[in-house]
């Protein structure tokens, strides 16, 4: 065992949510080399709430590039823009998994059966003023999927 001298605990604080809109017309395709599938999920828009950041999602500025490996897993790779209710542009890069429930697994939440496990990491970039603090901490991120219509909740947590 290693000491535990000097060790400072983490603890998780809630920052902020997204709801990020997409086009119904998802994109998979493949095989690709590899045996995975590429996704790509254009976002249409969305809204930002909480207390560390409010404001939206810029309409049409990124999407999900998801690599959809053999046994199911998805690979998140999502950009796009936010831009917080003072007008700053902020951009978001999401990194993460999300693992699809097997049958008879995952909670439904509005009708919809979640993953067993939607997590990832996002980093952002932003110019120096009110918001420079999103590019010098790091944060996790927990997302649940929902429809009618399509769109997820992602709600990101700064490790402190």
């Amino acid at each position: 065992m290693g000491s535990t001298e000097g060790h400072v605990p983490a603890s998780l604080e809630f920052a902020f949510e997204t709801k990020v809109f997409f086009r119904s017309d998802r994109c998979i395709f493949g095989p690709v080399p590899g045996g995975h599938h590429q996704g790509y999920t254009p976002c249409i828009g969305g809204e930002i709430t909480g207390p560390s950041l409010t404001g939206e999602v810029v309409p049409d500025s990124g999407a999900d590039f998801a690599d959809v490996r053999p046994d199911g897993t998805v690979v998140i790779n999502s950009h796009y823009l936010l831009r917080a209710d003072d007008g700053t542009n902020i951009y978001i890069r999401n990194r993460g998994y999300l693992v699809p429930a097997k049958e008879g697994e995952g909670e439904v939440i509005g009708g919809v059966r979640q993953p067993t496990y939607f997590r990832f990491t996002p980093t952002f970039t932003v110019p120096e003023g009110p918001h420079g603090w999103l590019a010098r901490t790091v944060f996790v991120g927990a997302g649940i999927r929902c429809t009618a219509p399509d769109h997820s909740v992602f709600s990101y947590y700064a490790v402190r």
